[in-house]
């Protein structure tokens, strides 16, 4: 008997190690409005309705995960750090964050599955599988749902990807959905981004954000439709339009109007003066600064198919190295790939970022699966508007 009791204890002794080194190990995320957000489109289009701090807590975590997580990761982030970024001023803090990481275990998600419009088969599930306010430490603490992972992270799905600053000011939930869910038709339906129309049934987008029958049509535009109209447009990087189609007398398609918000266009643009991107001189010095001499790559090129990491020698020379051996550059071919690196990281801040930091981009690049499919992305854009 006393041999059976050392079990146990022997058992209950691995079981809380194993959970305290998790807890331990969890991931921390550092909230910043630079976090990308990535949601699968069906995840845009599915059905949920969720008071704004749990879009925002949710939402915040997504921006944290990435494809090499393990599938039973927990996540952190500061409570402190997130109510800065929001702006939030509730005084019952403890309160709203208990009631927010509620709705996250009791309202389900439902995801459309049908492969036709007749299908109606859908997927419910929760937002996650736990969710833990630590109070004394300040830290918020989730294990997303094994079920949803897929919806987040995998390659094959189509993803809508914006930053998290556009929707941690916007005060109402239907303006967080309505944002992503233009950005989303915006990207979709724009070739290069500039411009996009969608008609969508007065009913279908009452479905999608699950806006209650007793909200007429009249409801729906002033509180819902107008509001986000008015938030977009002070605090995301899109604007929007719309107008009401009539069936007799009663409107039953709104037609959105999409485009790219001029003010945080230019934000950006002013913000991007800040970059020694100014001019190619200024790229270039910046290159030679961080990577002459160190053997650190900053880009590849493609040679009959085969890839070599470009580094930079001590006399300013290009050079690529690889699996086939050793690429010499001479003086015109290297400013010609300077010229090609420079378009790029006009396009691309995160890959600007590396370089800054003088970070390797084949190590970069092979590891972190988002920034290489970002990557690639801005890579096609830029051949297919002849720019490289």
């Amino acid at each position: 008997m006393t041999y059976n009791y050392v079990c146990l204890d022997r058992i209950s002794f691995l079981i809380y190690n194993s959970f305290k080194k998790r807890e331990e190990m969890a991931k921390f995320i550092e909230v910043n409005g630079n976090l990308k957000v990535r949601k699968a489109d069906l995840i845009v289009r599915a059905r949920y309705k969720l008071n704004p701090l749990s879009l925002k807590f949710i939402t915040t975590l997504i921006a944290g995960l990435k494809r090499s997580d393990d599938i039973n990761e927990i996540y952190q982030f500061r409570v402190k750090d997130f109510k800065e970024l929001t702006k939030l001023k509730r005084k019952d803090l403890y309160w709203a964050v208990k009631e927010a990481l509620k709705e996250l275990l009791e309202k389900p998600i439902y995801i459309p599955k049908g492969k036709t419009p007749d299908d109606n088969s859908f997927l419910m599930l929760n937002w996650v599988a736990s969710a833990e306010y630590k109070e004394g430490e300040g830290i918020v603490e989730f294990e997303i749902s094994n079920k949803l992972r897929p919806y987040l992270l995998e390659a094959k799905e189509k993803f809508l990807k914006y930053k998290l600053e556009n929707i941690l000011p916007l005060k109402s939930g239907y303006s967080i959905r309505m944002y992503e869910i233009l950005k989303d038709w915006l990207e979709l339906n724009s070739r290069y981004g500039n411009k996009a129309e969608k008609i969508i049934k007065v009913d279908e987008l009452r479905e999608i954000l699950e806006i209650p029958r007793s909200y007429q049509y009249g409801d729906i535009k002033r509180r819902i439709i107008e509001k986000s109209k008015k938030e977009l447009i002070e605090h995301t990087d899109i604007i929007f339009d719309y107008e009401e189609i009539k069936t007799g007398r009663k409107v039953t398609h709104i037609k959105f109007i999409i485009q790219p918000n001029p003010k945080k266009s230019l934000q950006e643009k002013k913000k991007a003066q800040n970059y020694d991107l100014k001019s190619l001189k200024h790229f270039v010095s910046l290159l030679r600064k961080n990577y002459s001499g160190n053997y650190r790559t900053f880009g590849y090129k493609t040679i009959d198919n085969k890839i070599y990491w470009l580094k930079i020698s001590g006399d300013g020379l290009i050079y690529g190295t690889g699996e086939h051996g050793l690429k010499d550059f001479n003086s015109l071919e290297s400013e010609k790939i300077y010229k090609i690196w420079y378009e790029i990281a006009k396009e691309n801040e995160e890959y600007y970022e590396l370089l800054k930091n003088g970070l390797d981009f084949e190590d970069v690049y092979k590891r972190d699966a988002d920034f290489r499919l970002s990557f690639k992305k801005i890579i096609e854009e830029l051949k297919e508007k002849g720019k490289i």
